[in-house]
């Protein structure tokens, strides 16, 4: 399966739904011990993330290495998150490389994660 995920919530404070989001968020997180779970205001980042500004919060972004599997905005529902976090985390290298060349070619436009992470 290679690399670990790099799981990660894109936000910000100002947001309510943001901040009522950061609990499951985290529950989320103990459910992938082997997956590295950042948290990310998008305001406090500006300077990394660079011209990338989502369109609505929170986005679920998933990288494996270096490559974007995953950059959304989607419903704040546990189970959701789980199956796609879960989904990802099982794919094959081959199978991450697809998903990675259609997000890209979607014009998937957000910095690798892990520098966020590095802030």
């Amino acid at each position: 399966m290679g690399e670990p995920l790099f799981v990660a919530c894109l936000c910000a404070q100002w947001c309510s739904v943001c901040r009522q989001w950061r609990a499951p968020f985290d529950a989320l997180a103990a459910q992938f011990p082997a997956a590295s779970f950042l948290w990310v205001d998008v305001e406090d980042c500006a300077a990394v993330l660079g011209d990338y500004e989502p369109e609505n919060f929170p986005v679920l972004a998933v990288q494996r290495g270096a490559r974007l599997l995953y950059c959304a905005t989607l419903p704040q529902q546990p189970a959701v998150w789980q199956r796609l976090i879960a989904e990802l985390a099982a794919l094959d290298a081959a199978s991450a490389q697809q998903y990675a060349t259609r997000l890209a070619q979607g014009g998937a436009a957000l910095p690798d994660l892990r520098r966020v992470a590095a802030v």
